[in-house]
């Protein structure tokens, strides 16, 4: 009887649980000490604690009503269950990117290509702008040389 009742209300269509968003609605940033917190226009609330957060990925949108738009997806560990995904046109944007662009190791390059090709109306497969672990602790020109043989060969 229920099913049936939204089904009617519905105008005859299957209801869904949460209603899609569009580029003119906005998607909401609120960063912490701890975390950042997405509020999605659909009522929908992902967060990512920076303790948990294993990987940066850019991606340029190929899906309607999406087409040419930047995205962020902030991937958790596995086992944190955390992550989010949020547009470049989201509230409070500017003030993560700064927060992500410090972290060590952040590939700034990845970002400016994925922008141009945004620009452009281009789609691009992701690129991961910045993983934990692999942030260079020194530059390589400060890197020890690889270790050597007895006879000084690497």
């Amino acid at each position: 009887m229920i099913a049936w009742l939204r089904n009617l209300l519905s105008g005859g269509r299957p209801a869904a649980a949460h209603p899609q968003a569009t580029p003119d609605e906005p998607f909401v940033i609120n960063l912490f000490e701890d975390r950042a917190v997405v509020h999605r226009p659909d009522g929908q609330r992902e967060e990512v604690t920076w303790d948990a957060l294993e990987r940066v990925v850019i991606r340029v949108s190929d899906r309607a009503p999406w087409n040419g738009a930047l995205w962020l997806i902030l991937v958790g560990a596995a086992d944190s269950g955390q992550g989010c995904v949020v547009p470049a046109a989201a509230v409070n944007y500017g003030a993560l990117l700064a927060r992500l662009q410090a972290l060590p190791g952040f590939d700034q390059h990845k970002l400016d290509n994925a922008r141009r090709d945004a620009d452009a109306g281009k789609s691009r497969s992701d690129a991961i702008c910045w993983k934990r672990g692999a942030g260079a602790e020194h530059p390589a020109s400060e890197a020890s040389p690889p270790p050597h043989d007895e006879a000084g060969k690497p």
